[in-house]
């Protein structure tokens, strides 16, 4: 199933640092270094036509495509230009508009920015890059060759606002084969009203092109009293609030430091799951006890195995929530296998719900209560903590990369 989330960004840029090399991976026991190179003269070569033909560099690189070179213009890249190559990741500039056959077919490549004026992206031209696993488009004109991205993985696909995305989504499905992608939509024309006030008087800040309007933690001013913006909890409370997740005790009071029960979370995993399902859902009402519905739900949709039964009604404890909140998280995100479970100090491999606490961490949503990483699975769960792991699950740009073990 398409998942669509909303992003408030002008362009999804990696971290690169042109005056040297960082190291990235190991290969065959020696350390590779991704390298920031800009296509130059040196390391390819353009045809009278405007076609870059060939390249040639070291493995590892981040790699800037210009549209031109002295004094040749760029429009094309070749077919199968970089085909095998071990580049990372590629921005190619606004001016080339032809991606070739088999350009990159093959290859290494993780990352792609493409311009607007790219208009065709050839037959197998990222064909079989098992490692590609995002890629930004500025136009929603540009027409795949057969089996254009066909053999890739899942794919985040970051497209504007603007897009017709339903359209966007038959072309990429078709290019790929199946539907193992997922679309991040951005809003790029990003303006501050002058005139009109959002709900809690700020300046309305939205989106000229599509209307949506947004407002950042910052922007936002809570009513509860005991949620200072100093706080270490805020956004996540913010975050966890405004998505409509989590609600205060009172009008005034969130209480972040109080327990939460089990029933509790069973309703917030509920609706957690069915916010990343992107689909209608009525939890039924008048029911003997009020979470029942967030009960069925889980049950129905896996999130709560049929034959795992809690005590509803008390404290949740920090593993009990890691087991429902890992099972509720179904949204695409790639995680870091490489986190052992040896490097959760509190943790080991016969605890119940080990497992659970371990996914969390893979996916950056645990990360810990110490220097150690430790999680204290026996510890009472607090609203505070519980309004973070909500919004590290909702929002990526929020969850945190754990060294690998």
């Amino acid at each position: 199933m398409r998942k669509i989330s909303f992003l408030l960004a002008c362009i999804l840029i990696f971290g690169v640092f042109a005056s040297g090399a960082a190291v990235f991976a190991d290969s065959d026991d020696a350390e590779a270094f991704a390298y920031y190179v800009e296509a130059d003269s040196e390391n390819c070569v353009v045809d009278e036509n405007g076609t870059l033909v060939s390249f040639s560099g070291k493995y590892g690189m981040v790699l800037f495509i210009p549209a031109s070179i002295g004094d040749k213009k760029i429009t094309k890249i070749g077919d199968g230009a970089f085909a095998g190559t071990p580049v990372l990741s590629v921005y190619v500039e606004e001016g080339i508009t032809e991606i070739g056959k088999g350009a990159f077919e093959g290859s290494n490549i993780e990352y792609i920015g493409l311009p607007s004026t790219v208009q065709k992206i050839g037959e197998n031209a990222f064909k079989d890059c098992g490692s590609l696993y995002s890629l930004s488009f500025s136009d929603d004109g540009a027409e795949f060759g057969k089996d254009a991205l066909a053999g890739t993985e899942f794919l985040y696909i970051s497209v504007l606002c603007s897009f017709d995305t339903d359209a966007f989504n038959d072309k990429i499905k078709t290019a790929k084969g199946d539907e193992n992608f997922w679309f991040d939509v951005m809003h790029t024309n990003i303006v501050e009203s002058m005139f009109e006030k959002d709900v809690y008087g700020n300046n309305l800040v939205y989106c000229e092109d599509c209307g949506v309007e947004y407002r950042g933690c910052d922007d936002i001013e809570l009513q509860f009293e005991d949620v200072p913006k100093g706080a270490w909890y805020y956004p996540y409370v913010v975050t966890a609030y405004e998505f409509g997740i989590m609600n205060g005790k009172s009008d005034t009071i969130f209480d972040p430091k109080g327990n939460i029960t089990i029933a509790e979370l069973v309703k917030i995993a509920a609706c957690v799951h069915l916010y990343q399902q992107d689909e209608e859902y009525e939890f039924a009402g008048n029911p003997e006890t009020w979470y029942q519905p967030y009960l069925d739900y889980c049950y129905e949709k896996g999130i709560i195995e049929k034959n795992v039964v809690f005590n509803w009604e008390k404290d949740a404890t920090r593993a009990e929530m890691a087991y429902l909140f890992s099972r509720a998280d179904d949204g695409y995100y790639v995680p870091n296998d490489d986190v052992p479970l040896s490097d959760i100090p509190d943790v080991d491999e016969n605890m119940a719900f080990a497992l659970n606490i371990l996914a969390l961490y893979r996916r950056g949503i645990a990360v810990g209560s110490n220097e150690y990483y430790a999680f204290y699975p026996e510890a009472k769960l607090k609203r505070s903590e519980a309004a973070a792991i909500v919004s590290r699950i909702l929002c990526y740009d929020m969850r945190t990369l754990l060294p690998k073990g």
